[in-house]
């Protein structure tokens, strides 16, 4: 069995499709949209996916092909696993993987969410921040056997670790990803405001105050 662990909004539908050699079409939401990555999928959260049912879980795998990867928003770091399987671990440690997953959720779910959209100034920006608040949880590496953990971040911007998981060409997935998820690659990306909301709500947890808006 092998299974892609990933919270949302870190590749998981490119890693499934760039494991199993497959290529799947685009959702509305900017997800690649691999049965694979949907298979193990029984829950979700914007923050880490911990509190779930391991039989729930590992009976939707029941008659899977062991050879392909599926995908799972569960992080198995406390869960015991067959000794066969194989797990790529989609961490989430750095400021970098968690403000990219952050954008991501940004341009491609929550500005068009009722929440955001039915409300203006202050009370949307503390809304924006409040939900940002969640995407600080790191989804951590698990250290055991047959576990491959990779930072999010390593895969947005390409670095070896990504592409030591394949031995063929993957540079048409990565092309049509980058376009996808372009605003990641823009100069004006650190200083936007979906980064600005990210920034005071790491600022409010870490200096246990609320920001005050100029």
């Amino acid at each position: 069995m092998k299974i892609v662990c990933f919270p949302h909004y870190t590749c998981g539908g490119l890693l499934c499709d760039i494991m199993n050699n497959t290529w799947s079409s685009i959702g509305s939401n900017g997800g690649i949209l691999s049965v694979h990555h949907s298979i193990g999928k029984i829950g979700d959260t914007d923050s880490v996916m911990t509190d779930f049912d391991p039989k729930i879980l590992f009976g939707r795998l029941v008659g899977i092909d062991p050879n392909v990867w599926i995908g799972t928003h569960c992080w198995l770091g406390n869960v015991s696993l067959d000794e066969n399987v194989e797990v790529i671990n989609v961490t989430t440690v750095t400021h970098k993987s968690k403000l990219y997953r952050w954008l991501r959720a940004w341009h491609h779910y929550y500005l068009g969410s009722s929440p955001w959209q039915n409300l203006q100034g202050i009370e949307q920006i503390d809304k924006q921040r409040e939900t940002a608040k969640n995407y600080l949880a790191g989804f951590m590496p698990v250290n055991r056997k047959k576990f491959i953990n990779i930072e999010f971040a390593d895969i947005v911007e390409c670095k070896p670790a990504l592409f030591k998981l394949v031995n063929y060409s993957i540079s048409r997935h990565l092309e049509r990803w980058q376009k996808i998820n372009d605003f990641l690659f823009e100069d004006r990306l650190w200083n936007s405001p979906a980064t600005q909301r990210f920034y005071e709500a790491e600022y409010e947890v870490t200096m246990n105050q609320k920001y005050v808006y100029q």
